[in-house]
């Protein structure tokens, strides 16, 4: 069974004084399903680069939730968790913040953008030649004149906001929406994930 690094979103709980982290109990569920063993991983853990490598994950799943800035920790841990990915050659799948954690790890950068908090738009692209809708939950985006360097654009919004996009030689992948987040699973959405973190 193939190890997956999935990881959490970090959150403070004022009422208690205590900092958590999680992620949506249906992705675990899902990448069970898929074959692969969910391995969530921790931002508070000091040498990062030892913990990935103790870990030896064969694929890593960069979640939502919180924007970058939010928790230094959680940043670090995902551009150690690149660092080795890259080194490695392994795939990466990046849901919405994880999109955005690829394109500022790539050299690009972001923008506030308005109309994209719970809702749903279309999109289109190389990735979906006769477009789709999808869910919406962010309000940073990725504009194409802030992509980052080797990254290739497979979907936008009508307003021209990226919604997909991939590295031109690494198996990193990412999109906007969020695929746990459907009441009525998207088998395609699925299946690209399954086939992309499958790749190594």
């Amino acid at each position: 069974m193939k190890r997956l690094l999935i990881t959490q979103r970090v959150d403070y709980i004022s009422e208690r004084n205590e900092m958590w982290e999680g992620v949506d109990i249906s992705l675990s569920k899902l990448v069970s399903r898929m074959g692969f063993l969910p391995l969530l991983v921790s931002s508070a853990v000091v040498d990062k680069v030892s913990y990935i490598k103790e870990l030896a994950p064969d694929a890593i799943l960069l979640t939502g939730g919180s924007d970058i800035g939010s928790s230094k920790d959680r940043d670090k841990l995902e551009f150690a968790l690149l660092d080795y990915a890259k080194k490695l050659n392994l795939p990466v799948f990046g849901i919405c913040r994880g999109m955005e954690v690829l394109n500022v790890y790539q050299g690009g950068s972001l923008s506030s953008i308005t109309g994209h908090v719970s809702t749903r738009h279309f999109i289109s692209g190389s990735l979906f030649p006769h477009g789709r809708e999808v869910n919406s939950f962010h309000n940073i985006a990725i504009l194409p004149e802030n992509l980052g360097l080797k990254l290739d654009i497979l979907a936008k919004a009508s307003d021209g906001s990226i919604e997909a996009m991939r590295h031109f030689s690494l198996p990193w992948l990412a999109v906007m929406w969020h695929p746990e987040r459907e009441v009525n699973a998207n088998f395609g959405d699925w299946k690209m994930i399954k086939e992309h973190l499958d790749k190594n």
